[in-house]
């Protein structure tokens, strides 16, 4: 009976640390910028950031960021109202990085959220 519960348990153990190897981490965003018509957020685990259009307005919308106080980069998207785009970084781990969501006002001035930033 004692080497039956033996098998039993070792069996137990072998099965839930095989379930642990299987389980993804779920990728939520870290932080946000938003301005009225864009959205943008950032996930650090993968350095991802989602850019969306969140107003029925014909205006593009764009992601303006920068990692490590460097060089700003832009992304542009006219993917249209309720659309998002996904961009996929590689930044070092423990990158500082700065972002912003706008819309391109045409013809007019560009509206534009805060900066947000986060690290990598």
């Amino acid at each position: 009976m004692i080497k039956k519960a033996a098998i039993t348990l070792g069996a137990s153990l072998a099965l839930a640390a095989g379930g642990a190897m299987f389980t993804a981490p779920v990728a939520h965003a870290d932080s946000s910028a938003s301005t009225t018509g864009a959205r943008a957020t950032f996930t650090s685990y993968g350095e991802v950031f989602r850019l969306y259009d969140t107003k029925c307005d014909g205006n593009p919308v764009y992601l303006v960021y920068s990692v490590n106080n460097g060089t700003e980069n832009r992304h542009n998207f006219s993917g249209g109202c309720g659309e998002s785009a996904k961009y996929n970084k590689s930044f070092a781990e423990g990158a500082y990085v700065e972002y912003k969501a706008c819309v391109d006002i045409r013809p007019g001035i560009d509206k534009c959220s805060g900066w947000s930033d986060d690290n990598a």
